[in-house]
């Protein structure tokens, strides 16, 4: 009787783990090869074994998470995501005139609205107010690319246009600043 409470006890993490597995097979929320984010932890998931699940971090290192915990988590899967939100805010110096606004505001619509890589009816550009240092507009767009590497192409092509147009409206991006009296 204690014998078998002691083996019982003893299995328990191991069964676990186990039944953890079998949740990754059936539900598959991650498989080899695709990128993540499972806790703190980002990474590209190596190995789903019955036991334990291995995922290589962005600092090379193998994090090996028992598979009753890493089913647990919450998994965020980058690999499956159909494109990527580009949402940047262009701050703007207070100098910036109502008129200076609007003719950026229309100028990165349109180029939003034109970039072949963009999903054209997700693009918008607002004014969204006006803060410390700064008059803020907040861009919202999805990119239509999956590989973040292309992405990121995507979005310096994208921030470099905004820059043009700022420099053609006669503005410039703010700096944080204070002025002491």
């Amino acid at each position: 009787g204690i014998g078998g409470i002691a083996v019982a006890l003893a299995m328990q993490r191991t069964l676990g783990d186990f039944i953890g597995g079998i949740t990754l097979y059936a539900d598959q929320p991650v498989l080899v090869g695709e990128f993540c984010r499972f806790g703190a932890t980002v990474g590209t998931v190596e190995d789903v074994g019955l036991r334990s699940t291995r995922v290589r971090t962005l600092d090379r290192t193998i994090v090996t998470v028992p598979n009753s915990e890493f089913s647990n988590l919450q998994i965020e899967n980058f690999t499956r995501r159909e494109r990527i939100w580009y949402h940047p805010t262009i701050r703007l110096c207070y100098e910036t005139t109502p008129d200076q606004i609007r003719y950026i505001l229309v100028e990165v619509h349109r180029m939003l609205y034109a970039h072949p890589k963009v999903d054209s009816t997700s693009a918008r550009i607002r004014f969204a107010g006006f803060g410390s240092s700064s008059l803020d507009l907040e861009v919202f767009s999805y990119v239509n690319v999956t590989d973040y590497g292309e992405y990121l192409e995507i979005a310096e092509d994208l921030n470099l246009r905004i820059m043009d147009i700022v420099a053609a409206a006669g503005s410039s991006l703010a700096l944080p600043s204070q002025t002491t009296y």
